[in-house]
């Protein structure tokens, strides 16, 4: 019998994967003892099924490995008249940017086309496709860029999970629409043309159908995302196995009520749901469901337990996506519905719904780093009311708004009252920036909470409790400290955390220099991506001081989205600066407090800091040759910060400071030459160099004159553009450097040295 064990198979699947995908050989002990398990039950058709599973897992993984190799291009080139087949639902528009998910006509391999729309009226277009469509482009095709940052989000393997490994950067387009298509087509032209019959209806219905049917985003609702995100319940607005199964249980009422046989209405909804994988988008969570609803519809036949059908449907979303794991969706949905089959039937409740938040919690805090306090009261209380009324309520709409508008409108209103609610709940204090655990702690706390589910007790509470004060208190009081040069692109920003304390600083916080063009363009902020994003990972809700080197913009442009985002006490500027509009028009009225602004000089420095100010020596004007210059000593190394100092600053320096050598120089204005004086290098002395800088950006940095001038004084260059991240981390005199990336991920992409 292998009654309730194939569950067995399905984890082993899902250790191998997330062992060869992601390197994570931790998880080889788990594996073993698993095996050890599977062997010692004895029975041969299960370790047979195990040893299958294994073999298959192992075939997937190397075989997506290859792909990854063999598809993804080594260097950027070309491409001129390229033709590629783009369905209407693929195509995403971003402000001025248009995406689209395409296929190349002649060879069959994925791409992700981007196009820079020259004006509203141009973008406008692509955003009135309705049919399949050729595009004939020409323009240059590049690997996808991967996360360059720690706990950034990784666009590379997100487009891995739909087999797409490069992308194509055009420079013009040229748009055939097509008419004939496939029933695979036809599916996704059903989907756009729903989506566009759903902008039809009134916000928010109209947002909540795109989103609950077809898994598609609505701009409109992004207010409604950041609330329902806040209170942990974005779930609810993923297509997942609660939807399927409002969605099928509505269905087979209705067919009932056209008076179908309950045969053939089962084999209608086994017919049905492969088409709504693809109209409502293919999500993780939506394979997942779809396999589960599959399972359930033929489990007379097959006589497989409900633990079984997720078993098999773990194995067949792995197949379907090997990557599925490795995202807050894919975990959710599995996990989530594991409990259900576990959760024992006396459990119920709040006491089950208490279960399902904390089986979740570990992959939450790992991605989302945050967590409100109201959670656990909204998931008890919301998820009943959304399952019951507002979910049935969108389907009814969606469907009868040309029979009954009024009825629609009704339903509009009770839909805004939902989201009027969701936004005071939100609003209400209780956000625990929690930070990111290593991945032994959320095994363990994973761990922790399934022998939870099986010896539901108040001991075992306070035991994964305690786990979790555990894991809190490491995030926000560390071992060590460190010193983190972020890859803002073309820009600066230092991050300094302090060893047994919560005090955070920041040396400068980067930002975009906008040319041409862009000037029509949405603004990115990349700070909030970058290094905003790692802060909220490590647990940092206060910032002590920020200094500003100067008031360029690659300097303190995204200072604006730091006082949103964190309590910022004071703000260091060289003395001259502090009352200048480029750095007063940054302070906006919405930010968590309005911090106090310091102009300091030579020989200033706050209490409790490391850092020491070594320039500007008088009032200037915020520029170049006005930056602040900084040092201090973490751990067994020396650093100086010297912003975008320039040669005769640097002058001054080495006449005014008769010592000043240090181990660690930050080099200034991004490795110009119009920095970095020969003499000067002489006269610090480093052994490491660091260089931020943006790739191909439009001067050149790093200088070539710069480079030579540190090779010629024994100086270990690390820069940003091929590292990524830079991260030195010390405990007392222990220290050690990592960076994100190896150093050859963007060989293809670099800028060319001029005399800059």
């Amino acid at each position: 019998m292998i009654f309730n064990r194939l569950i067995f198979p399905a984890i082993v699947a899902g250790l191998i994967t997330v062992i060869l995908l992601n390197h994570c050989y931790l998880l080889l002990a788990p594996l073993a003892f698993l095996s050890y398990r599977i062997i010692s039950l004895k029975e041969r058709v299960v370790i047979g099924l195990t040893l299958f599973s294994a073999v298959i897992t192992l075939f997937i993984c190397f075989n997506e490995q290859q792909l990854i190799a063999k598809q993804t291009v080594n260097l950027q080139h070309d491409v001129v008249g390229q033709t590629y087949l783009v369905m209407p639902d693929q195509i995403m528009i971003n402000g001025p940017i248009v995406n689209a998910r395409a296929v190349n006509c002649r060879t069959g391999r994925k791409v992700n086309l981007v196009y820079y729309g020259k004006n509203d009226r141009e973008t406008e277009r692509f955003a009135q496709i309705r049919s399949l469509s050729k595009w004939t482009v020409n323009g240059q095709i590049q690997p996808i860029e991967p996360a360059t940052n720690f706990n950034q989000f990784d666009s590379q393997r997100y487009y891995w999970q739909f087999h797409i490994y490069n992308q194509v950067k055009c420079k013009q387009v040229q748009v055939l629409l097509v008419n004939r298509a496939n029933l695979f087509q036809k599916c996704h032209l059903i989907r756009a043309n729903l989506y566009n019959y759903f902008n039809q209806l009134p916000h928010p219905l109209n947002g909540y159908c795109q989103q609950l049917i077809l898994g598609m985003k609505n701009s409109q609702n992004d207010e409604l995302m950041q609330n329902v995100k806040k209170l942990g319940l974005l779930h609810l607005f993923c297509i997942s196995g609660m939807h399927v199964v409002l969605l099928t249980n509505c269905l087979r009422k209705l067919l009932v009520y056209c008076r179908f046989n309950r045969e053939d209405i089962e084999w209608l909804l086994i017919c049905a749901l492969p088409f709504y994988l693809i109209i409502g988008g293919g999500s993780i969570s939506l394979i997942r469901a779809t396999i589960m609803a599959e399972m359930g519809l033929v489990q007379k036949l097959t006589h497989l337990s409900p633990l079984d059908g997720w078993a098999l449907s773990l194995i067949g979303g792995l197949i379907y996506d090997p990557w599925l794991l490795f995202t807050l969706g894919g975990q959710l949905s599995y996990l989530l519905s594991f409990s259900l089959h576990v959760i024992p039937p006396e459990i119920t409740g709040y006491r089950q719904s208490f279960l399902l938040n904390l089986i979740g919690l570990p992959s939450i805090i790992s991605f989302v780093y945050e967590l409100h306090v109201l959670t656990f009261v909204c998931s008890f209380i919301i998820i009943p009311i959304f399952s019951w009324f507002i979910f049935p309520a969108v389907i009814i709409s969606a469907f009868l708004f040309k029979l009954f508008p009024g009825g629609v409108f009704l339903i509009n209103h009770c839909l805004n009252i939902f989201e009027r609610v969701l936004g005071t709940l939100s609003q209400f204090p209780g956000m625990i920036s929690f930070g990111k655990p290593i991945n032994v702690m959320t095994w363990i706390l994973f761990c922790l909470t399934l022998l939870i589910i099986d010896h539901y007790r108040i001991k075992m509470l306070l035991i994964l409790g305690g786990a979790y004060l555990i894991t809190f208190t490491l995030i926000h009081i560390p071992l060590y400290g460190e010193v983190t040069f972020v890859d803002i692109g073309q820009g600066d920003s230092a991050i300094i955390r302090y060893p047994f304390s919560n005090r955070v600083e920041l040396i400068d916080t980067g930002g975009k220099l906008i040319f041409g063009k862009q000037k029509n363009r949405t603004k990115n902020n990349y700070a909030v991506r970058t290094s905003i994003n790692y802060l909220k990972s490590c647990g940092v809700k206060r910032i002590e001081t920020i200094y500003l080197s100067h008031h360029d913009t690659d300097h303190i442009g995204y200072l604006t989205a730091y006082l949103q985002n964190f309590q910022i006490e004071k703000i260091a500027v060289p003395s001259g600066m502090e009352k200048q509009q480029a750095l007063l028009k940054l302070i906006p009225a919405d930010c968590q407090r309005v911090p106090q602004i310091i102009p300091v000089k030579a020989g200033c420095h706050f209490a409790n800091s490391k850092l020491f100010v070594l320039h500007p020596f008088d009032k200037g004007k915020g520029n170049n040759e006005d930056s602040m210059v900084l040092a201090g000593t973490f751990g067994k190394m020396k650093f100086l910060f010297t912003g975008d100092l320039d040669r005769s600053g640097e002058e001054k320096l080495i006449q005014y400071y008769s010592n000043l050598q240090y181990d660690v120089l930050k080099l200034g204005h991004h490795g110009s030459r119009t920095s970095s004086k020969p003499s000067f290098i002489k006269k610090v002395d480093p052994t490491v160099g660091i260089i931020s800088a943006g790739r191909r950006n439009r001067y050149g940095h790093p200088n070539k004159e710069t480079i030579e001038t540190l090779k010629s004084n024994n100086v270990k260059v690390i820069s940003t553009q091929t590292r990524g991240m830079i991260r030195y981390r010390y405990i007392g005199t222990n220290y050690s450097w990592q960076t994100k990336l190896r150093g050859d991920e963007f060989q293809w992409m670099l800028p060319r040295s001029n005399n800059n």
